[in-house]
C-alpha cells in the first residue's frame, strides 16, 4: 500500500464516530478490492473456473435430456389423442431440444443431479408405460377386427343360406 493510502485509511479509521463522506465509502471499496485482489489465488481460480465450465457442460448436457424426455412425453400424449403413429420429424425434435435447452437452464428446470442415479428406473418404468400403451392400443385394434370380422359373418350366413336353397 502507498503511504498515501495508509494516511487516508488512517484517517478514517480515527472517526470513531459519524457517517463517512461518498468519497471516504469509495475510498473504503478500493482497499477492500485491493485487499481481495491481494489474497486472490490464481490456482483456485482456475481450479473454479475448471469445476464452472465442467457444470456448464453438465448443465447443457442435462438440459438436453430434460428437453428430449419432455418431448417424449408429449409425443406419447399426442400418439394417444390423435393417433397412434404420429411422431415429429428428427429435425423437428433437434430444433425444439436446441433451443430449449438453454431455457431449462436460464430457469433451472433441469432435472436434478440425484436423478441420475436411477436412469435404469426411469428407463425400466418408459419402458413398462410403452408396453402397456401398446397392449392396449393392440387389444382395441384386435377387438375392432374381431368385430368386423362377427359383423361380415353375419352379413355372410344369410347370403349363404340363399345359396343352399337355390341348390336345393
Amino acid at each position: 500500500m502507498t503511504a498515501k493510502k495508509e494516511e487516508q485509511l488512517d484517517m478514517i479509521e480515527d472517526q470513531a464516530t459519524g457517517d463517512l463522506s461518498e468519497d471516504q465509502n469509495d475510498f473504503l471499496k478500493t482497499l477492500e478490492a485491493e485487499e481481495d485482489q491481494a489474497d486472490f489465488d490464481p490456482e483456485q481460480a482456475k481450479a473454479e473456473e475448471a469445476e464452472a465450465e465442467k457444470q456448464a457442460v453438465l448443465d447443457e448436457q442435462t438440459a438436453g435430456m430434460t428437453a428430449a424426455m419432455g418431448l417424449g412425453t408429449i409425443e406419447f400424449a399426442l400418439r394417444r389423442v390423435i393417433h397412434p403413429e404420429f411422431e415429429f420429424t428428427a429435425s423437428t425434435k433437434e430444433y425444439a431440444i436446441e433451443n430449449l435447452a438453454p431455457i431449462l437452464i436460464k430457469y433451472g428446470a433441469l432435472l436434478p443431479s440425484w436423478l441420475s442415479a436411477y436412469d435404469a428406473e426411469i428407463k425400466a418404468a418408459m419402458a413398462v408405460g410403452k408396453l402397456v400403451s401398446e397392449g392396449v392400443d393392440t387389444a382395441k385394434t384386435l377387438k375392432a377386427q374381431d368385430a368386423e370380422k362377427e359383423a361380415s359373418q353375419a352379413t355372410n350366413e344369410p347370403q349363404e343360406k340363399e345359396r343352399v336353397r337355390v341348390a336345393a
